[in-house]
């Protein structure tokens, strides 16, 4: 009697998310490992969280991919399917929340951005996105453009490590950029030179804190073998699958 009131109780928790995103879903391909295929995958609820008034979150470089989501109407389970991706630095708003089970020992939290569907929580960022140099550029896509022709930083300070460290990237794909150093004083010139694999294991063999004409500053990884990456977009350690 007491399971059976317990599932009821995580049921009428969840009921309303079934209403709000549809099942069906296109054959959109995405890279992730650690959520649902294009096919669909189930997922046990562990808990589920319902905000009284939407909460302001924004997506910085990264695009995360967004689910549809299916509710069981006899279980507290919920079936993810790949819908699209968020616009990169870009506000959303958050209606709710439900943390998944992936596997035995993992759980995973995800977000419902009003509007658009389910998206992994640590994907997101609270607040207003912001244009991180502070110029006044209103979306991503122009502060992509400007870096691409190069944008100089002053060197705050470096660090080389004698042994290269672990790090791995999630769903995203970070920008990669090559950097010019000036010979006569401490400046660096990023321009924008590709992306990283998502959910891939790589070595960082030095950082440099960065500070832009806005006196605002940013610490950047160098990737052996490929070039500086945003610290921040990348996850110590090595990858592991439903990371």
């Amino acid at each position: 009697m007491k399971k059976s009131l317990t599932l009821m109780t995580v049921l009428a928790l969840v009921a309303p998310l079934a209403l709000a995103v549809p099942a069906s879903a296109k054959g959109t391909t995405t890279a992730t490992t650690t959520a649902a295929t294009t096919k669909g995958k189930t997922y046990t609820i562990v808990s589920s969280n319902f905000f009284k008034k939407a909460k302001t979150y924004h997506t910085k470089d990264a695009k995360p991919v967004v689910y549809k989501a299916a509710i069981a109407a006899d279980r507290p389970t919920m079936t993810l399917t790949t819908k699209g991706k968020l616009k990169a630095g870009t506000t959303y708003k958050v209606t709710k929340q439900a943390k998944l089970k992936i596997n035995a020992k993992k759980t995973q939290k995800y977000s419902y951005v009003k509007g658009q569907g389910w998206v992994v929580a640590s994907q997101l960022t609270a607040g207003k996105f912001k244009a991180a140099d502070g110029n006044g550029v209103k979306d991503a896509k122009t502060t992509a453009a400007k870096v691409t022709k190069g944008k100089t930083y002053t060197i705050v300070s470096s660090d080389f490590f004698k042994k290269a460290k672990t790090y791995h990237t999630k769903d995203a794909k970070p920008v990669v950029y090559k950097a010019a150093i000036a010979a006569d004083r401490p400046t660096m010139t990023l321009t924008a030179n590709g992306k990283l694999k998502a959910g891939t294991t790589y070595k960082v063999t030095k950082q440099a804190k960065l500070k832009s004409s806005a006196k605002k500053t940013q610490t950047y990884s160098y990737v052996k073998s490929h070039g500086w990456v945003l610290k921040s977009d990348l996850t110590s350690g090595q990858f592991k699958n439903a990371d």
